[in-house]
């Protein structure tokens, strides 16, 4: 029965190339992907390199890091970005790994680890219900810095008509504004990073919209007996029924000095924070530059976040992936210099994977009531 099990599983993750294997076989990976014939020396700590991360094999939450723009040639094969822990929302752990193995008594496919990130899988979601108009109510933390844009979830109007296809006659509307706060932490034990423990604080807000529609329902009741039975309508019900959508403002990434919680300063002494649109507007054509505002203390992203795509720069990296409605291609890195390449890929792939708009989207679950007429609003 074990073997029976175990090749279950293997079947549910057939990997990407030849050479993965099942997690119940492998321990603490969900794969063990077929090292490169020749491996592909660490960069060094300041180098600039460009990777393209692909998944290591269907349903498997690790990934691998490609040199370059493909993901087809084995031999490019960089990194292994190993996920491990809890599988329903606890404690993970994520991992970014050479193929130099061997080195753990333990785990003899493990490689050296670079750098490593521990983290919750499913974070808090702290969520205000209120009404069209009802005023907005300040959050306890709205993030390292004021966002210099128009944040459109102070409209309602906005979300109201906001990719259209609403197609009842409704009632009445009723909205979310809801925020998301966690961290990620970022240590190693071989690479020299800012030289203190640091950690990848995460902030996001969004809104949900809710409309609301009556339905009718015929009731029925079965009268007369024998041949002459039949079911007769005796009148109606209404029953309520909604319409959801659920949106990401914005997402915001600081890399923070774990003693003092504050954000880390760059060699020109800017805060290393950065925010990403998510995808409740089409931020593309509305900025032009990679900073708004002037305020040389935090950077605003141009570009897009949304379930499908991830382009825009930071100061760690630059990342581009195109997408669509039923697949999205594979995103590829281009690390800032200066910056350790495996720390950035790291962060990069935290920021497009684990707590990018789609994946945000995916934890959140909104709460709203069944009947709106009875709501209660407020903070839950």
């Amino acid at each position: 029965h074990v073997r029976l099990v175990c090749w279950i599983l293997c079947f549910c993750l057939l990997p990407s190339s030849m050479g993965a294997l099942c997690s119940c076989c492998c321990g603490t990976r969900d794969v063990v992907p077929d090292a490169p014939d020749v491996i592909i020396p660490d960069p060094e700590e300041d180098e600039q390199i460009v990777v393209t991360i692909d998944q290591a094999a269907i349903a498997s939450r690790d990934y691998l890091a490609y040199r370059g723009l493909g993901t087809e040639d084995r031999n490019e094969r960089w990194f292994f970005l190993n996920k491990s822990g809890s599988k329903w929302g606890g404690n993970v752990q994520m991992e970014v790994e050479n193929f130099v193995r061997g080195l753990d008594p333990n785990d003899e496919n493990k490689g050296q680890v670079l750098w490593r990130s521990d983290f919750i899988d499913q974070p808090f979601f702290q969520q205000q219900l209120r009404d069209v108009g009802g005023s907005m109510l300040q959050f306890a933390f709205t993030g390292f810095v004021d966002s210099m844009f128009d944040r459109p979830h102070y409209d309602d109007g906005y979300y109201i008509s906001h990719g259209g296809g609403w197609d009842r006659d409704y009632r009445t509307s009723l909205f979310l504004n809801w925020n998301m706060r966690t961290e990620a932490s970022l240590s190693s034990t071989v690479r020299k990073g800012f030289g203190f423990p640091v950690k990848l604080v995460v902030y996001a807000q969004g809104t949900g919209v809710a409309r609301y529609f009556e339905v009718e329902e015929p009731i029925y009741e079965e009268r007369g007996e024998g041949e002459n039975r039949q079911r007769v309508q005796v009148g109606t019900r209404r029953r309520w029924e909604r319409h959801e959508r659920e949106y990401v403002d914005f997402v915001q990434f600081a890399v923070c000095d774990v003693a003092s919680g504050q954000p880390v300063v760059d060699q020109f002494g800017a805060a290393v924070v950065f925010t990403v649109h998510g995808d409740s507007a089409d931020w593309t054509n509305n900025c032009s530059t990679n900073e708004i505002g002037g305020n040389s203390e935090f950077i605003i992203v141009a570009g897009d976040s949304t379930d499908w795509t991830n382009n825009y720069a930071t100061k760690f990296f630059d990342v581009q992936q195109r997408g669509g409605w039923f697949t999205k291609d594979p995103p590829t890195i281009t690390t800032k210099a200066g910056v350790d390449p495996a720390l950035a890929l790291l962060i990069a792939h935290l920021c497009t994977k684990e707590f990018s708009t789609a994946q945000i989207k995916s934890n959140f679950h909104p709460r709203f009531p069944y009947d709106p007429l009875s709501a209660v609003f407020g903070f839950f």
